[in-house]
């Protein structure tokens, strides 16, 4: 079996990374911005972190340090425009663990986004 990442194509990601932000844009979710006594704004976008959450879900990652490998497969994709340095797993994984994002489960913030999809009581994440 080959590696996760070979499932997808960098134009499968230039595709949906274009299509998630329409649909962030469509809907008016807000990009929060980190401020105050909590600390300086976020070097990354929130809607960026979000998009590497789908695409770890999408790919089956089971692990954070297989989510920031895949992110750093396909960075020029994932990052395109934006002039940013690729994240380092640290903090790629305290930005998903504080969305919710647990590897191999799906993505907490999308039952924000869909709350018709929450799964059932007896149902396991």
């Amino acid at each position: 079996m080959g590696k996760p990442a070979a499932r997808i194509s960098q134009k499968w990601i230039q595709q949906s990374r274009q299509q998630f932000r329409n649909f962030l844009d469509d809907t008016g979710f807000p990009d929060p911005v980190r401020e105050g006594q909590r600390g300086p704004g976020f070097y990354y976008p929130e809607w960026l972190i979000m998009f590497i959450a789908v695409l770890s879900v999408k790919l089956k990652l089971k692990s954070y340090v297989q989510i920031h490998k895949t992110a750093l497969q396909f960075w020029d994709q994932i990052a395109a425009g934006l002039d940013l340095e690729p994240i380092s797993e640290r903090q790629l994984r305290d930005r998903l663990k504080k969305i919710c994002h647990r590897p191999g489960k799906p993505a907490g913030f999308i039952f924000q986004l869909f709350p018709e999809l929450e799964p059932a009581a007896g149902d396991q994440r």
